[in-house]
């Protein structure tokens, strides 16, 4: 039997309306009642995780920022936290910046961003979280970031990606939790890495690990544990390396379906 659980949220345990489903919700209470250990591991604050944690009565650590940041949820304690440096944060944003890119900050549980419109807005409320503009980012920030996202149409964030892997950037991990956007982090940083903090802190073995996702973001969880599920509305770059896909998406309580299927 698994020992520990790993779950996405955008794409995963929520819907389109960002709800989770009462049997989701009661299989994942019991599941906890049993034993498992459940963390939720997102692209997502800590704040913005934590609402769903508590809907779920999972105590457990989450991780947040693709990685980047593992928190207790029952006492609030920092178990990892890796950060890019000021110079690299602001070599990422001037590089957005120069491209015309779509750019948002994450540190601390807030999002930096250059002006305020409409979509922060939206975000920002969906997601329960706080932010600051603080105008032309690569001049006005002031700390290092826990996650840095550019964000263009598909086609060019393709574009992006090439340019970025031709440059040979040190000092970076990125990957991609939609088609149109590429969030940077810490060298190591990704959920797999993260999931193996966790595994350690438990004393548990990776086979004993399940990981449930729907985006390229979460391939390292899936590498490292001894079971990943892909949904079935997973991102096509996520389905060309990965092929190990539930029959539901998540909009059908995908999450629910993989569990009853791997746990009496």
């Amino acid at each position: 039997m698994f020992k520990l659980v790993a779950i996405d949220i955008d794409g995963t345990l929520i819907d389109d309306n960002f709800k989770v489903s009462k049997r989701t919700i009661d299989r994942i209470r019991d599941l906890r009642d049993r034993g498992v250990n459940i963390t939720l591991a997102t692209g997502r604050t800590y704040r913005s995780a934590k609402q769903y944690a508590d809907i779920l009565n999972i105590d457990d650590p989450i991780i947040c920022y693709n990685g980047a940041l593992v928190k207790d949820n029952s006492n609030g304690n920092i178990i990892y936290d890796a950060r890019l440096p000021l110079d690299i944060s602001k070599n990422i944003i001037g590089f957005g910046e120069k491209e015309k890119l779509d750019i948002k900050v994450y540190t601390d549980d807030t999002l930096y961003v250059e002006e305020d419109d409409e979509r922060t807005r939206e975000i920002c409320k969906n997601h329960k979280i706080d932010y600051k503009v603080i105008g032309k980012l690569s001049e006005n920030i002031e700390k290092g970031a826990q996650m840095i996202i550019l964000i263009e149409d598909e086609e060019r964030i393709r574009e992006i990606r090439k340019k970025i892997d031709s440059m040979d950037i040190k000092n970076i991990s990125y990957t991609m939790s939609t088609p149109r956007s590429l969030e940077f982090g810490a060298p190591g940083v990704n959920k797999g890495n993260a999931l193996k903090v966790l595994a350690d802190k438990y004393g548990i073995e990776s086979k004993e690990i399940l990981a449930i996702g729907n985006s390229l973001n979460d391939l390292g969880m899936f590498k490292y544990a001894g079971t990943g599920i892909a949904m079935k509305n997973s991102d096509r770059i996520l389905l060309e390396e990965w092929d190990k896909v539930s029959k539901y998406d998540n909009n059908e309580e995908g999450v629910f379906h993989i569990l009853d299927k791997y746990f009496d």
